[in-house]
């Protein structure tokens, strides 16, 4: 019988080249350790905060399984304080948001099927929809307030304890059958309401290349869909997700478009109201588990789920309505605090702790260190009814959806687990925080932080990326 010997490098030893060299023109903060004995493989200004972009959603992550455990489930529902006479339920139809981040329309088939199956087609009163679990959520970051009047993506969408589809028009876009004709705009679920299409997308010929930009608008009470572009005859869906002005107001329109594909009839009104309590449930849907919706918030970097899940802590724990995201956010930062002063004691008297004004990293006042990262990592490391989770939903370069990950040799793209983070304004922000395997089978722990400077704002994916990935490559090498 042989034993694999492996060389333990000496603590002292320099691996972060690249980002020693970049710390000369731009604000770095990189920590890596050996997990078992807290030993510093290597460090650059580990205790100076940055801004870290996304992944502050390891806090969210960590913050929510203490709070609620892995096998929680958030739970939406129907309610009516009237009654049901045969195929007529006479009163307000109550659809009470829960707070599921991932509540789509799927689910809400699920639960209009269960109001089906109490045999009811006749809703002789209102539909309501009430977000009264978190109140009306403020906007308080430049995108999500931009987003209330144009929106070009998905990933600024407002928060509700209502909202369906992280907050997003869903749209499918089909080519024509012929070259030169309009593409078709198919908005989901059929026959929503609310929503004007301004259709400018033709279709080319099958060699062409595809073009698309959509964009959505909000005047006057009313929301336009931009589309404009072409493309091939015969491709096509092209899936496209916007996001909305008003969750709670857009879940009311799906709701009611779904109920009349049903062939369920509302005869009153549809309107948002919060708090309306009490009623008896008619229907309910459960959402995944807490630890399998972490695998798409984390692999996707999902924003609104993650700040939907912040504002599920708070609420939660009584906060007082409506919340607000740094509110909410308070109960990652203790967990921060937490996490530093059980694995660095010494830091965590040292000054001020960790911000955290929203879970998905949106908000640039969002600071934190290396340290305070790796400090997470070790405390969730040393959770064994936890760590399962909060470890299999960072994602493995080989499997993950995202191409920053892609690029690097056969141990970075299998021994590591990273939650990327990404911002291009004021300055740029390049981060990434995990787990990599030893070649001992033991676990380590590294977080790169990399800002921009108000002289040098703008740095290249190059000067980035790369350069924390050769880095840690070196370390993957000798460890």
């Amino acid at each position: 019988m042989s034993i694999l010997c492996l060389a333990v490098p000496a603590s002292a030893a320099s691996y972060l080249d690249s980002l020693r060299a970049l710390s000369r023109n731009a604000n770095v903060s990189a920590m890596v350790i050996r997990l078992d004995d807290m030993s510093t493989i290597d460090e650059i200004n580990p205790d100076q905060r940055l801004t870290p972009a996304s992944v502050s959603k390891l806090y969210v992550a960590g913050a929510a399984l203490e709070q609620f455990g892995p096998a929680h489930r958030f739970t939406s529902r129907f309610t009516t304080s009237g009654s049901v006479s045969g195929n007529n339920l006479n009163g307000n139809l109550v659809f009470v948001g829960g707070g599921d981040p991932a509540l789509d329309n799927a689910r809400l088939w699920t639960l209009i099927n269960g109001l089906r199956e109490r045999g009811v087609s006749r809703i002789n009163g209102d539909l309501v929809v009430d977000d009264g679990l978190f109140g009306n959520v403020p906007c308080l970051t430049k995108d999500r307030c931009n987003a209330q009047r144009v929106a070009s993506h998905a990933y600024s969408a407002p928060l509700s304890s209502a909202g369906v589809n992280f907050a997003t028009i869903q749209t499918n876009v089909y080519a024509g059958e012929r070259a030169g004709d309009p593409a078709r705009v198919e908005l989901l679920p059929r026959g929503l309401s609310g929503y004007r299409v301004a259709n400018d997308v033709s279709t080319g010929l099958p060699s062409t290349r595809p073009s698309l930009s959509v964009w959505r608008t909000y005047d006057n009470g009313l929301s336009t869909l931009h589309l404009r572009g072409s493309l091939p005859m015969g491709t096509g869906p092209y899936k496209i997700h916007r996001a909305v002005t008003g969750p709670a107001e857009d879940t009311a329109r799906v709701l009611a478009a779904m109920l009349d594909d049903m062939g369920i009839a509302v005869t009153g009104s549809v309107r948002v109201q919060g708090n309306i309590g009490g009623g008896n449930t008619l229907a309910r849907v459960e959402s995944d588990t807490l630890a399998e919706q972490l695998i798409p918030l984390m692999a996707y970097s999902n924003n609104y789920m993650a700040d939907t899940l912040t504002l599920d802590l708070a609420a939660d724990s009584g906060y007082n309505r409506p919340l607000t995201l740094p509110l909410a956010s308070q109960a990652l930062e203790a967990l921060a605090d937490r996490a530093l002063r059980e694995n660095f004691p010494m830091q965590a008297s040292a000054g001020n702790g960790a911000v955290l004004d929203s879970g998905s990293g949106l908000a640039v006042s969002n600071k934190l260190s290396a340290r305070d990262l790796v400090a997470l990592l070790s405390y969730m490391y040393r959770q064994p009814s936890l760590f399962p989770a909060f470890y299999g939903s960072i994602p493995v370069p080989l499997s993950a959806p995202s191409r920053t990950l892609k690029q690097g040799n056969f141990d970075w793209l299998t021994r590591i687990n990273a939650k990327t983070g990404t911002l291009s304004e004021p300055v740029t922000v390049r981060a990434l925080a995990g787990y990599f395997r030893l070649q001992n089978g033991g676990y380590g722990a590294f977080a790169f932080v990399i800002n921009g400077t108000s002289s040098r704002p703008s740095l290249s994916y190059r000067q980035t990326v790369t350069a924390y990935q050769t880095d840690m490559e070196s370390i993957l090498a000798d460890y």
